[in-house]
């Protein structure tokens, strides 16, 4: 039996990304989520239909932080200015499903990123 491939993109606190390839055996995106963002996933709307972003917390409600990457990167991204703790998960995005990336979805926020180092 094949098993589905997803992966997503987990930019830490210190601004460094990590690509994840995560092969699902079992459980949800949701859960694969729920252990990148250390809490319940909590999405945040960009501009683009084609990518979605997920955060555990916004920094006012939990007392923390902000991750000042995370911040920029999701203002370079197309969506609103929020201070955001923790790291933040990207994933792709259609029907209102999370989705693995794309290679050519990894490379637009890599080059995004870049620009909020």
């Amino acid at each position: 039996m094949a098993h589905t491939a997803y992966t997503f993109l987990v930019i830490a606190e210190d601004g460094t990304s990590h690509e994840h390839h995560t092969r699902q055996r079992t459980g949800s995106v949701d859960a694969l989520l729920r252990r990148a963002v250390g809490g319940p996933p909590a999405p945040i709307p960009l501009d683009t239909v084609r990518l979605v972003a997920w955060c555990d917390a916004h920094a006012p409600s939990v007392g923390r932080r902000p991750n000042p990457v995370a911040d920029a990167l999701i203002a370079r991204l197309g969506g609103a200015r929020l201070p955001l703790a923790g790291p933040i998960a990207l994933t792709g995005y259609q029907d209102g499903t999370a989705r693995s990336l794309t290679t050519a979805q990894v490379d637009a926020v890599l080059a995004a990123l870049t620009h909020c180092r």
